[in-house]
């Protein structure tokens, strides 16, 4: 079943943090989508690797837990709107979601924006919890671990299958979880240098690669996609880069600026600020199906450029526990999906710069494993497996 909308963006604002699969997980594929307009980066800090980062909400601590209409940093509401719309399978009159991030990041905003207009229509309490413990595998285990009744949730970005395949989490997602819903992202991030670098386009940097091989110093973050997007960038140059763990996207610019690595990627809105101020130039943009950013078309894409399987979107994952009952998680994900084409998520991703598709219940089936194989794959080549 297919199910296709779109919501076009004009507006600026937020931005940052993982991937359609490098394009396999974009793929069509005959899978049923649902378009929506979302943010990837902005002027809410993010953190590419999905936990930690900055934040413009109360941070929470660990387990901190925000409960709807708690008046701090809750969904809002007790779900005292509009009476569900015949719900049977998912009875849960309270559905804890867990976001293994930090209040105001990119995930948890995203939540925040959904539950309640999920309230409203469904007549439940929906209470988010920000549990960044152990680099969120505290909060992927509590959901491993659930009922299998759709009341326990985990929603997040895909850098949870880069952590299952980098060491950071032992178990693979499509053995321990139920895909519920997928949102794949058209968002990119860009590729810079400082403003007197000698690298004037991708192919310079290509070039000066293979003339350099491990010399030429690349700045990422260690197990997430950053890393993954170095080894892609090496397969497709047939020559290793000097990789550097550089933190964040804050400190990644700083450690560009200082002349301690040669180039990166940042996110859009953390790169426009140094745009403005011409500390740095950006020489292309990357994004999980290798076509251009539609909200910067003037970018050429990484993929266009020379780096063929360069590929990398960042997505948002819901899932629950293994082997929930099918018409339960048909049910999620309609329910889901109808959230996203609301007038009142749409108003408050209007000012996002992004375009989210929701996939079907197949579609996102498809899609973490598709995903998951990529990633391992690409885990192999960089010696993690």
């Amino acid at each position: 079943m297919k199910k296709q909308w779109m919501y076009l963006l004009m507006a600026a604002g937020l931005s940052a943090g993982i991937l359609s699969g490098c394009s396999a997980a974009g793929a069509d594929g005959g899978r049923g989508t649902a378009k929506s307009s979302v943010a990837q980066d902005g002027s809410v800090a993010q953190d590419d690797s999905g936990a930690g980062g900055s934040a413009s909400a109360k941070e929470a601590d660990g387990a901190g837990k925000t409960e709807a209409g708690s008046g701090e940093t809750g969904s809002g509401g007790t779900g005292s709107g509009q009476a569900g719309s015949g719900q049977e399978s998912w009875d849960a009159d309270t559905v804890t979601i867990y976001v293994p991030t930090k209040a105001g990041n990119q995930a948890d905003l995203y939540i925040r924006f959904i539950t309640p207009v999920l309230e409203k229509k469904l007549g439940k309490s929906f209470v988010v919890v920000n549990q960044t413990d152990g680099n969120g595998v505290v909060a992927y285990e509590t959901v491993r671990n659930a009922q299998k009744d759709g009341s326990t949730l985990l929603y997040f970005l895909n850098s949870m299958v880069v952590q299952s395949h980098t060491g950071v989490y032992d178990k693979t997602l499509p053995e321990n979880f139920t895909p519920l819903a997928v949102d794949t992202s058209t968002g990119s991030m860009w590729l810079t240098v400082k403003a007197d670098s000698k690298y004037q386009s991708v192919q310079d940097i290509i070039d000066d690669v293979k003339a350099n091989p491990g010399k030429i110093t690349y700045g990422m973050t260690s197990g997430q996609a950053l890393h993954m997007l170095g080894g892609m960038m090496e397969t497709d140059m047939g020559a290793s880069l000097a990789m550097v763990d550089a933190g964040g996207n804050a400190e990644r610019l700083i450690s560009l600026l200082g002349g301690n690595v040669d180039f990166t990627f940042v996110s859009t809105s953390a790169a426009e600020q140094y745009l403005e101020t011409n500390e740095i130039k950006v020489l292309g943009c990357v994004t999980g199906t290798g076509e251009r950013d539609p909200l910067y078309p003037d970018i050429p894409s990484v993929t266009e450029e020379g780096l063929a399987s360069t590929m990398f979107g960042f997505d948002t994952l819901l899932l629950g526990p293994a082997g929930m009952d099918p018409e339960l998680v048909e049910e999620i994900n309609t329910a889901f999906q109808d959230a996203m084409m609301d007038k009142e998520v749409v108003d408050q991703f209007a000012a996002m710069k992004n375009t989210m598709e929701a996939l079907d219940v197949e579609g996102s089936a498809a899609y973490i494993r598709e995903f998951d194989a990529k990633m391992a794959e690409n885990a192999k080549l960089l010696g993690f497996e």
